[in-house]
């Protein structure tokens, strides 16, 4: 049946301009970005939005200026609340916040826009000229901080109810086009196998060399796994916000049909998300992950740190989340912002407001966006009313404290500063990977704790018990470089340091040595032998990757105790002899001091307590600082004597500020409700 009315008109006019979109779609591609666009005059006014009601957005439009061949932009104001006539949403970085553009509006006026926005509307929207779109940069008022706090809330609703979602990673290249048709390739063999009935496995076709798997730097990957490494480091997979568009995505059509809804978008190729999550799960299954680790500047080499592109990890995040939506299953905002902590935002508030749209909690806590607000303001508010909630269980805690890395120093030492990054979860929602919830009964199975907060005074109280003070320091090495030391080292590769391994990088061992001989009443040392407690103490007494080690944890340990002590002071020549006379000791000090690594991260500074306690804990810890144990906590917390305060009555009350959680060997399970009487604990 024919349509009728205004918008059938529309539509007949958007289908005679296709072609000549098409065809200009066509120059702009083989041009850079808008340069033969004609220049936009600087007579046109800058566009002014008509204000949006409650539950309303907008999507744009385009159509093609018959005179100048120009497409011009038209806004349309849709309602969320009723059925949503279809649009495509954008997700992409904006990059550079600079407005190098303007685009033409049907009213005759123009927009500023970046050159993402240019880039998009170029590639993706000039090829699609018969749909429409939303994405934030034109759709929302960006100079409208009430407006923008409205959408914001709206945002995760936004995602869920269109019909596509489109990835705007940038124009990439042809490593990027390559990485596309390799994850392709993956796919289908991913399929095929499923459909034969056989267990999903790549490693057989990768016919990689078990080196390869173990992370050398021997490592002669093809240029097929560059090329996915090189993909994965995308801008767009540590954006914060693509946490809620991604995992909101499409979420109102059927799971199956939303996962080939998401495209992942370049100049010259897509790919489907459902494709890229598929072989992700697949390569960590098969722990072909390390094949991803390349240095950013030298692409035949790992990654001296480490660690996998963002994106891997950022891949695995949004597939769960997107999977446990699609069962129902609530998903926690304590989790939710853990997880944020890894991805970049140029607004701080959004580390908070990015949870937003896929989190079940938000309307209970009566959490709005108010980016009329400080960022101070915003963190205080939110982290107030999440420990109000958590009243049982105080995470947020495991999250906050001086002795971490903090932007915003006026905060509350107890306001968690979600602005900065983190690539270890911290002990608190670490311990929700058990299978009883937490890892760590620091006081005992009980986790009900008291907690108020006095917010004109921004005071924190809860009940603790006061344990010990901290006595020596112990500050691991600079890791610059040294993480894979002996790795590095291998004799078929040229990356010999030339600088030696000082005897001084040995002197914090030493010090903990000297301190694990001494006669001592440590509670919970038992029976354990000195050198065993150090290395429990190193692994967070709970190996729970004891099976990436050929043999005990307690053999790999001495050969990391032995390659430390021959190391020390040793030059180039030196150390490959060491090396190659020794290849068993030194792999096994390898796959040790990789869980060293990873339990040290956030915690690398070690510490004994006056009462000879062996524990480590955040990169701001002194001597001097208080251990206690929290009621209700997993975990010990350190604190900082602050300065007193009178109460009501005049009687001065002590204050502290939290230096951070910590983990301290015979501390973890109780053993420290024995250790004194709980009282009010002031912090600051």
């Amino acid at each position: 049946m024919p349509q009728h009315g205004p918008r059938a008109r529309d539509r007949e006019a958007s289908d005679k301009c296709l072609p000549k979109l098409q065809a200009r779609a066509k120059v702009w591609k083989t041009s850079t970005g808008l340069q033969t666009r004609p220049a936009v005059t600087d007579t046109c006014e800058r566009y002014q939005y008509t204000r949006l009601k409650a539950k309303q957005i907008r999507v744009l439009s385009i159509s093609v200026e018959q005179e100048t061949s120009n497409f011009i932009c038209s806004f349309h104001v849709r309602d969320l609340a009723s059925s949503l006539e279809a649009y495509k949403a954008i997700s992409y970085c904006w990059g550079d916040p600079t407005c190098t553009h303007r685009v033409l509006c049907s009213n005759g006026q123009s927009l500023h826009v970046t050159q993402s926005a240019a880039d998009i509307l170029n590639f993706v929207v000039a090829q699609n000229p018969t749909d429409f779109f939303w994405f934030d940069q034109l759709c929302i008022n960006q100079q409208d901080s009430v407006e923008k706090s409205e959408q914001v809330q709206q945002m995760g609703k936004i995602y869920s109810s269109t019909k596509q979602v489109i990835a705007w990673l940038g124009r990439g290249d042809r490593r990027d086009e390559s990485a596309s048709a390799f994850v392709e390739m993956l796919f289908g063999e991913i399929k095929e196998m499923e459909r034969k009935g056989l267990q999903p496995t790549l490693i057989p076709l990768m016919s990689l060399p078990s080196r390869v798997r173990n992370r050398t730097t021997e490592m002669q990957a093809s240029r097929k796994w560059k090329t996915l490494s090189h993909l994965l480091r995308n801008p767009w997979f540590e954006r914060i916000w693509v946490m809620q568009e991604v995992i909101m995505a499409c979420t109102e059509t059927s799971h199956s049909e939303a996962e080939s809804n998401i495209l992942l978008s370049l100049e010259r190729r897509t790919i489907e998300f459902g494709m890229l999550a598929k072989v992700v799960k697949i390569l960590d299954e098969d722990h072909l992950d390390p094949n991803l680790v390349y240095d950013r500047q030298n692409n035949d080499r790992l990654d001296e740190i480490g660690m996998e592109p963002p994106g891997f990890n950022a891949v695995k995040i949004y597939s769960t989340y997107r999977e446990m939506r699609s069962k129902g299953t609530a998903i926690l905002i304590n989790s939710a912002l853990g997880h944020a902590w890894h991805f970049k935002a140029s607004n701080d508030r959004d580390k908070l407001y990015a949870v937003m749209g896929f989190t079940t909690e938000v309307v209970d806590l009566e959490l709005f966006p108010r980016y009329e607000s400080n960022v101070e303001d915003v963190y205080i508010v939110w982290a107030t009313k999440l420990l109000k909630r958590d009243n049982e269980y105080p995470m947020l805690l495991h999250m906050a404290g001086i002795g971490l890395q903090r932007s915003y120093h006026s905060l509350p030492s107890w306001v968690p500063d979600f602005s900065t990054r983190s690539f270890e979860l911290q002990l608190g929602p670490e311990m929700t990977r058990s299978t009883q919830g937490r890892r760590y009964y620091a006081s005992g199975v009980s986790k009900k704790t008291d907690l108020t907060i006095d917010l004109p005074s921004l005071t924190l109280k809860i009940r603790g018990i006061i344990i010990d003070t901290i006595y020596i320091v112990c500050q691991q090495p600079s890791s610059d470089k040294s993480d894979r030391r002996y790795h590095n080292l291998k004799p078929s590769r040229d990356l010999i340091p030339d600088k030696k391994f000082h005897r001084s990088s040995l002197e914090w061992i030493h010090d903990i040595e000297f301190f694990l001989k001494a006669p001592s009443p440590a509670v919970g040392r038992n029976d354990s032998q000195p050198m065993e407690v150090f290395w429990q103490t190193i692994l967070g007494d709970y190996p729970t990757n004891k099976n990436q080690i050929d043999g005990d944890l307690q053999h790999a340990f001495e050969c990391w105790f032995q390659a430390q002590r021959e190391l020390a002071g040793k030059g180039k020549t030196e150390l490959l002899a060491s090396i190659t006379r020794k290849p068993a000791v030194y792999d096994q000090a390898q796959k040790f001091e990789d869980l060293k690594a990873a339990s040290l991260h956030d915690r690398p500074v070690f510490g004994t307590t006056q009462h000879h306690l062996l524990g480590h804990g955040p990169k701001g810890l002194l001597p001097g600082d208080t251990l206690c144990v929290v009621i209700g906590g997993s975990t010990p917390f350190l604190l900082r004597a602050d300065v007193d305060h009178a109460n009501h009555d005049g009687i001065a009350e002590k204050r502290w500020k939290l230096v951070g959680d910590c983990f301290v060997h015979g501390l973890m399970y109780g053993e420290g409700l024995c250790m004194g009487e709980p009282e009010d604990v002031f912090i600051t």
